[in-house]
This record gives C-alpha cells, sequence and structure tokens, in this order.
C-alpha cells in the first residue's frame, strides 16, 4: 500500500461525526479491506465552537468547504452537508473537478441526481449514495449492482422511520401529536417533521430507487405523494378491527406506457411484511424478471446505521483508486435515460367501505388502467 487518498468531509453532524470518528478509530481495517492508505486532509464545519468527536484533530476543522473541495490533494469528497443549496454547489463542484464523491444526501440526488450524475460520467468520476436510500441497507448496491444484469420490474416498501414509529405509536393508542413528540424524542423525527410526515422525505428515496430500478432521471417533484397528517386514531382503530395496519408504502414500478410511481398510506394485512415494521425499521420488496422476488429489511436511519453505508461506499472508492485504474463501471457514474411518464400508483387499487380514503395494498397481479402490472 503505497498510495496515500486524501479524503476531505464536508459535514460533522450526527452522520458527518460519526463517519469521522470511524475514519479515524476504524483506519487499520478500512485500508486493510481497501488496499490503501488515506488521510482526511480536512473536516469542514458550520460551528467551531461545537463539541466534535474527542478522536478528531481539530486542526482538521474549517469553515471553508470550497477550500476542501478545490484542494488537489483531495481526491475523495464525502458530502454530508446536507439539503439542496450549499451541497448542490459543492458536489457539482468536486466533480466538475474530478474529485469522487460519496454523499447520503437524497434532497439533493431526488432532485438534482440526473444532473450530477451525468456530470460525474463525463468527468469519469464515482458518484456513491448508498447512504441515501433506507441506511445501512444495500439497496443501492442490491439495484444498481447486484441485479444489474436483470430487470427490475417493481419496487415497494416501507421507508420512512418517522412515519412507521407515528403510526405504530397510534396503533397502542397515542395520539399523532403524542407519537410526534415521542419521534423526535427518539431521533426518528426531526425538528421540524414536515418532510417526513408529508411524505416528500419517502419520495425522494423513491425517485432514487426508480432512478436505479430503471436507469431513467426521475425526479421526486414528479412523484405523487399524501403524508399521515390525516391519520386518525380513528382510522387506526378500524384498520385494526377488520385485521389491516395503516403503513406509509412508497411503490414503483415500469410499465409499457410509462413509470408509476406514488407515496401514500395504505391498508396493509396484518402478518404482512409492511405492516411488521416499527420504529425506524424499513422494509422493501423488489421483483425482478429472472431474480424473482427480493426482500430487503434492517434499519432505515440513525446515525451508525447511514455511516455504516456511507463508508461502505468510501471503502468502494478506495478499492478501485487502489487498482490505479480508471473506476471500473461498477464505481463510476453513468448518465440516466430521460424519464418518460410518470404516473400515479395508486390509481386503480381497491379501497374498503369502512376506510375509502386508503388504498388496499395488493400482493397478487392486478390491473391499473388496463395495464397488467405485477407488484411487489
Amino acid at each position: 500500500m503505497k498510495m496515500t487518498v486524501g479524503v476531505g468531509l464536508l459535514g460533522c453532524g450526527t452522520v458527518g461525526a460519526n463517519v469521522a470518528d470511524r475514519l479515524h478509530r476504524e483506519r487499520e481495517v478500512i485500508e486493510r479491506r481497501s488496499g490503501v492508505r488515506y488521510e482526511v486532509r480536512a473536516v469542514a464545519i458550520r460551528d467551531l465552537a461545537k463539541a466534535r468527536p474527542e478522536s478528531l484533530d481539530r486542526r482538521l476543522f474549517t469553515r471553508d468547504a470550497r477550500a476542501i473541495v478545490d484542494d488537489p490533494n483531495v481526491d475523495l469528497v464525502i458530502e454530508l452537508v446536507g439539503g439542496t443549496t450549499d451541497a448542490a454547489e459543492l458536489v457539482e463542484r468536486a466533480l466538475d473537478r474530478a474529485r469522487h464523491v460519496v454523499t447520503a444526501n437524497k434532497d439533493l440526488l431526488a432532485t438534482q441526481g440526473p444532473r450530477l450524475m451525468a456530470l460525474a460520467a463525463s468527468r469519469g468520476s464515482a458518484l456513491r449514495f448508498e447512504g441515501a436510500v433506507a441506511g445501512a441497507i444495500p439497496v443501492v448496491r442490491t439495484l444498481g449492482e447486484a441485479l444489474a444484469g436483470d430487470e427490475i420490474l417493481s419496487v415497494a416498501g416501507v421507508i420512512n422511520g418517522t412515519c412507521t414509529s407515528i403510526l405504530s405509536a397510534m396503533e397502542q393508542g397515542s395520539t399523532f401529536a403524542d407519537a410526534l413528540a415521542r419521534a423526535q424524542q427518539l431521533g426518528y423525527a426531526e425538528a421540524d417533521p414536515s418532510n417526513d410526515v408529508s411524505g416528500t422525505d419517502a419520495a425522494h428515496k423513491l425517485a432514487l430507487v426508480a432512478q436505479l430500478a430503471f436507469d431513467l432521471g426521475v425526479i421526486s417533484p414528479r412523484i405523487a405523494r399524501t403524508g399521515i397528517v390525516r391519520v386518525t386514531q380513528r382510522d387506526v382503530a378500524r384498520a385494526r378491527m377488520l385485521g389491516l395496519r395503516i403503513r406509509l408504502v412508497a411503490a414503483t414500478l415500469r410499465t409499457s406506457e410509462g413509470i408509476l410511481a406514488e407515496v401514500a398510506p395504505a391498508l396493509v394485512r396484518e402478518g404482512h411484511d409492511f405492516a411488521a415494521t416499527s420504529g425506524a425499521e424499513n422494509v422493501l420488496h423488489v421483483r425482478a424478471r429472472d431474480a424473482g422476488a427480493l426482500v430487503l429489511r434492517g434499519a432505515g436511519a440513525g446515525g451508525p446505521a447511514t455511516a455504516s453505508a456511507v463508508l461502505g461506499d468510501v471503502v468502494t472508492v478506495l478499492r478501485t483508486l487502489a487498482d490505479r485504474r480508471d473506476l471500473p463501471a461498477r464505481g463510476r457514474a453513468h448518465a440516466l435515460a430521460p424519464a418518460f411518464a410518470v404516473g400515479p400508483f395508486f390509481e386503480g387499487n381497491a379501497r374498503m367501505a369502512e376506510l375509502p380514503e386508503y388504498p388496499v395494498w395488493e400482493e397478487s397481479a392486478g390491473i391499473v388502467r388496463g395495464r397488467a402490472l405485477v407488484k411487489a
């Protein structure tokens, strides 16, 4: 291991601090697994006075994130700033300078991913984002690599831990407000939970899933979404009496006429994988032409889980750099084809007279507006 890769970390919040700490404490393991030495050149932070992991050398801290991106000794940029303003500029700047980028920023990639992937492809850079979808669950690797030689028909699941935590607490008698407050205390919900409870967070993740599954430039503003803010205790109790549970389900599939994608609270039978979720647990069903039905389940949120996914991407990039050749197809980004029509998924699903506002989640093949569908 003669080569040393320069790493720049943008952001040192919940996830960033976990990543930075592990890059320091687990250096020997990471270098052995990747086959290359690395050095963290700098860590961009907003507040120099805020407490950080004791393992970090404070001399690495800077408020000048652009200087890290522009540093010719930085080969790999880890973006954990979040948001779609500063992060967009920094990621674009890094890719334009042929840096490799690892990020967990679902908001950014769900709205600007196709453009950034095209830029990365033109520069021969990696743009990896396992941590942006379902935390530690290897959704990106499964869809983008393991099933790259197959045709993915549909992907569906429960991918927002805040909503699952709230709905499962309401099943135990909590009000929506109390359940939300409890989710915030547990760290499942942000201080401003609007993105979660409105279905926007799940729509962002679903856009990334659709990009990977169908190799199309699907962006989240085109995905229909309904949140859980209108779900009442009465609805939850009535569903339980019918042997059902209400869960926020995100689903997408390809048809001959376009992509169907939607996020909405749906009625799921008890005993189903989606109904069995609680807390921050996520679960996805993937259906592929040849591989058949696959189930992915695990911790979908939280600093350690997301950091695990980020570090997995870091090791992948380090391995390819250790080979001293251009990144292979599995590491290098590629441009997505333009997305054709994106329609609502649940429009043709059955409804129950007792709870007509919620679609019923169907396991078997069905027909929506005359299209033969396979629902995971």
